[in-house]
């Protein structure tokens, strides 16, 4: 099971501390954020580690190298800003991957990525997302499923409402790309919503640790979790 890492955003919401540091290594308890992403995947099954890398890349590399763990790791490297669909479908179609898990490289969800993939192949699905409860939707927006687990639908961020939000961890198939062009694009807007109509994506729920730092208040709260062990109770306690 290959993963694609993406890390070529800027993480301009974190002002200063993204200048000259790639958002996805930032230092989390003294360690990058990226390697506890990293981490999870490793233990998680992945046989293959592919970062989709932009901005600074260099310093990503530097620290990683050609493996983690024993697991190897290259990069994808884009000629230009491609989006996030532009950097999933580029690292796709250079180290010529029909499936992968795919996550961000500055949120991580405590999920067995194992189960995702497992659940998207059950499902024939092109695009199979983690879906996390959260009380209040409003910073995230909403995800609507039917009874199958098929998305209908996305709601817009803002609304305070209690619902399934997009964790950015996916399992996707190089199918759902077979008719995109070499420009830039966004993954959420241009495929999740762009084709429900024309494939399959499908939404599995989990009550999974899930943490975002694209923001400082949930920045300052990874520094305190993330080195904790996991608990025994879902959903309370972060990976490590």
């Amino acid at each position: 099971m290959k993963a694609i890492v993406l890390c070529g955003g800027l993480g301009t919401r974190l002002g200063e501390l993204t200048r000259e540091t790639p958002k996805p290594m930032i230092p989390v308890a003294g360690r990058p954020f990226l390697s506890y992403v990293l981490d999870r995947l490793v233990e998680g099954g992945a046989s293959e580690l592919v970062l989709a890398v932009s901005f600074q890349w260099e310093k990503i590399r530097a620290l990683y190298g050609s493996q983690w763990r024993g697991v190897p790791v290259v990069y994808s490297v884009e000629p230009q800003p491609l989006g996030t669909g532009g950097a999933i479908r580029h690292a796709m179609r250079s180290h010529e991957i029909e499936e992968a898990i795919v996550v961000n490289g500055d949120t991580l969800l405590d999920l067995d990525a194992g189960a995702l993939a497992a659940f998207a192949r059950d499902k024939a699905a092109d695009v199979a997302m983690a879906l996390k409860y959260m009380a209040d939707t409003s910073r995230f927006g909403r995800v609507e499923i039917d009874q199958a687990a098929r998305v209908l639908g996305f709601r817009e961020k803002g609304v305070g409402q209690a619902g399934l939000i997009n964790s950015g961890v996916y399992h996707v198939h190089a199918r759902v790309f077979a008719d995109s062009t070499d420009a830039a694009f966004s993954f959420e807007l241009d495929v999740l919503a762009g084709k429900l109509d024309t494939a399959a994506i499908y939404g599995m729920q989990t009550d999974a640790y899930f943490i975002d730092m694209g923001v400082p208040e949930d920045l300052a709260r990874a520094q305190y979790e993330l080195p904790l062990p996991r608990r025994d109770v879902a959903g309370e306690g972060p990976a490590r």
